[in-house]
């Protein structure tokens, strides 16, 4: 069982003629899709707003067979984000994230709601804002005493947090709790500015020795750290190229959900092939993920469709 907190958000895409489209996002809620979608037994413990957008929320977790575990919808407004598309197709953001329904919850609310039979609790992107930093940190006190693992998307967001140093050292705080992280380039270079990116990796890496460190380098691929295991994969070229919103949360759900099928093994039970097969699924639902408009994860067909054809064009 997978548990995840974090921003349900309605991001607010450009279409066509000046037109703009709402998409069902945020980048927790995303990772809740994407595992739901390879069949991951999963519960978002977040709040969704009583409003169209939360009930919207509310059937799309039903219709991919993922759960809504808290016992209540918050009269608090869905957060949105204005999302635009520059040159490269890199999505950019307008948060509007104070007085959300996302947020309006407690700290005992959140415990209460950890299933019993979870093993691994997620969260990131915007959940690590500072002044929320006091209940998450009692919810990850609670998850640590039920031994369930930590995920991290580190997502960063500078733009959107009330204290950037406060910020910084609390994902800090976040991350030597955690088992499994997420980070791109990008973000490594917004949490450490005065590092080069394998500095900033190293440091990131000595604030969890232990844990598996997933980086991801845009058209450069990716590479997984996890002790004695260093595994890069080259990107899998996406055909067509629409956009790249949520192509993160994309690829960590699917790795989270390989590892969860293989019953989270520790790095030195996993081997070298098995993490690797989890690295290349991963990639190649990011890749899935590129070819549609928002966030739009593979279900698992999709993706066993897509690994047979990309492993005969290999032979």
């Amino acid at each position: 069982m997978l548990a995840v907190i974090g921003e349900n958000v309605v991001d607010i895409m450009p279409a066509e003629h000046g037109m703009y489209r709402p998409y069902l996002g945020g980048s927790p809620f995303n990772v809740v899709i994407g595992a739901a979608r390879r069949a991951i037994n999963v519960c978002y413990i977040s709040p969704l707003s009583q409003d169209h957008f939360g009930q919207q929320f509310a059937r799309y977790l039903t219709d991919n067979g993922a759960r809504y575990g808290l016992p209540f919808f918050s009269s608090a407004p869905s957060s949105l984000a204005m999302v635009s598309v520059d040159a490269q197709q890199q999505p950019q953001y307008s948060l509007y994230r104070n007085g959300i329904a996302d947020r309006a919850v407690s700290a005992e609310q959140q415990i209460a709601a950890l299933p019993g039979n979870c093993k691994l609790l997620h969260l990131g992107s915007l959940a690590l804002e500072p002044q929320d930093a006091p209940r998450i940190r009692m919810v990850l006190q609670a998850a640590a005493a039920q031994h369930i693992l930590i995920s991290v998307d580190i997502n960063v967001r500078l733009n959107a947090v009330s204290d950037i140093t406060a910020y910084r050292a609390f994902l800090s705080e976040v991350t030597a709790q955690s088992q499994f992280i997420k980070a791109s380039d990008e973000d490594l270079q917004l949490l450490y500015p005065t590092l080069s990116t394998s500095d900033a990796l190293a440091a990131l890496r000595a604030t969890a020795p232990t844990a598996l460190v997933a980086l991801t380098e845009g058209d450069k691929g990716a590479t997984l750290y996890w002790q004695q295991h260093r595994i890069s994969l080259p990107v899998i070229p996406a055909t067509p190229f629409v956009d790249t919103v949520g192509a993160g949360d994309t690829f960590w759900a699917n790795l989270l959900a390989s590892l969860l099928q293989l019953g989270l093994p520790t790095a030195e039970q996993i081997s070298t092939a098995q993490l690797t097969q989890c690295l290349q699924q991963a990639m190649l639902a990011a890749s899935l993920n590129i070819t549609r408009q928002g966030c739009n994860p593979p279900d698992s067909a999709e993706l066993a469709a897509a690994l047979l054809q990309l492993h005969t064009a290999m032979q």
